[in-house]
């Protein structure tokens, strides 16, 4: 026993880190992140993991994006992603009477409701001058009491909440990957759900926002909740080549979770992408553990809401792949190609592994989906969109001109092309590995350059 337990913790020690890439609304980051970090960094600190958030996000006019990534032991990065999941905000609309908002008057509610359940509270009138919307936000963590926030809300109000609301910022994929399972999701919960169009892929929406409009603020959760489990996540991580066991792509099958292989300049190492939904996370990991060669006492079993076994009875057998599939077969181009729609500036990739791998190749066959070029919300999680590899050799051959190649497998491991290298600052270079000063100013010039 001891013998097996000593074995266990050097795979763990020896076992490389992972990536975990998944969707969180880009209008949550700021929350997440904190005044100066400090939300973010004490998450980093407490598990022992790296996060990163679009610094795109940051610049006025760039394209929002809502991957959120994360990077650790394997063990480590769940944990961060639960604590994620746990403290991004739930949000309630209330529709009721403007009249009946200033009598009360709007300090005293939003004083009132903070301070006896912790929930903030934002009024926004609308055109007609009678109503009012008002916002009720509280903490994912804290569910019970926005609950009973809203229930008395609506008592103190004189608000009759038969027809409250919630809306849900999201992303093309989370769209697609949905948009033939929300009759269902309906059904169950007994509200009305409302998404965009994406039947006609060539006229796709500027924004993806999910409207869900319910009896009461249990059923609005209940579906919320429902939608939030059939978000897109990745999990990536690099093995030698010599270690990838082709019988694990049958496996990943069967568990409904997409698997690929990329092989980039460093040829003895392998890139794999494992992507399902984010309520197919047990399979995600233990697909992951399997690539990594663990003993089963390392598997990780996710932190995930009770509801999301619903989910199972409102989705029979492995979906996740077929409705990848149909996004491939709805573009209507001859498999074994790779196509980039004209008509979009930023996509993303579905990755439809080969059904019969006779020989089993490391393959893929890769099909662009459109996002609309005016998307202000560029999702990836579901692809490797984050990570170009075209750009990534683009970033090996600048670097060789400028007679600093020998660093260019370092921005390889961390997963930098060149589109991330033009962000980078001194601290970054640093954290990465690059410790000549010389080295260093090089680079931060060429960055300024690249910008310019």
């Amino acid at each position: 026993m001891q013998s097996l337990q000593h074995t266990g913790c050097a795979s763990s020690i020896l076992a490389p880190p992972a990536t975990l890439s998944m969707e969180v609304s880009f209008t949550f980051h700021s929350h997440l992140i904190g005044r100066s970090g400090q939300n973010v960094n004490r998450v980093m600190d407490e598990t022992g993991t790296r996060i990163h958030f679009p610094d795109r996000n940051r610049i006025v006019g760039e394209y929002k994006c809502n991957n959120v990534i994360i990077r650790g032991a394997m063990a480590n990065i769940e944990l961060a992603r639960t604590r994620i999941r746990m403290d991004i905000p739930v949000e309630i609309i209330i529709d009721c009477s403007t009249e009946r908002i200033s009598s009360i008057g709007q300090s005293s509610l939003t004083n009132f409701f903070s301070k006896t359940y912790g929930v903030l509270l934002r009024f926004y009138p609308k055109i007609d001058g009678i109503n009012c919307q008002v916002n009720v936000r509280g903490q994912q963590n804290r569910i019970q009491q926005l609950k009973e926030a809203v229930i008395f809300f609506g008592r103190m109000t004189q608000t009759r909440l038969e027809s409250m609301g919630m809306k849900i910022d999201t992303s093309f994929d989370h769209v697609w990957l949905i948009h033939d399972k929300i009759d269902k999701i309906a059904s169950e919960t007994g509200t009305g759900i409302r998404i965009p169009d994406v039947s006609n892929l060539k006229e796709l929406p500027k924004k993806y926002c999910i409207w869900i409009r319910g009896p009461s603020v249990d059923a609005v959760y209940v579906a919320s909740t429902l939608i939030h489990g059939l978000l897109p996540m990745q999990l990536m991580v690099q093995i030698p080549s010599d270690q990838m066991n082709h019988g694990l792509m049958t496996e990943a099958q069967e568990m409904d979770v997409l698997f690929h292989v990329e092989r980039f300049a460093l040829e003895s190492l392998l890139t794999i992408r494992l992507t399902s939904y984010e309520s197919n996370g047990l399979h995600l990991f233990e697909m992951l553990r399997r690539c990594l060669g663990l003993p089963l006492n390392q598997a990780v079993v996710p932190n995930q809401p009770s509801l999301w076994s619903k989910l199972d009875d409102l989705i029979t057998g492995n979906s996740f792949l077929p409705s990848s599939k149909k996004l491939y077969d709805e573009l209507s181009f001859p498999k074994m190609q790779s196509i980039s729609l004209p008509l979009q500036s930023n996509g993303i990739t579905i990755e439809i592994p080969i059904e019969s791998p006779a020989d089993c190749s490391v393959s893929s066959v890769n099909v662009y989906s459109p996002c609309a070029s005016n998307e202000s919300c560029i999702p990836a999680s579901l692809t490797a969109a984050r990570f170009d590899p075209n750009s990534s050799r683009h970033l090996a051959d600048f670097l060789e001109t400028v007679g600093l190649s020998h660093y260019s497998h370092l921005f390889f491991q961390n997963e930098i092309d060149m589109a991330m290298f033009t962000t980078l600052k001194e601290e970054d270079l640093m954290s990465i590995g690059i410790t000549s000063f010389g080295a260093r100013k090089i680079m931060l010039n060429s960055i300024k350059e690249l910008r310019m």
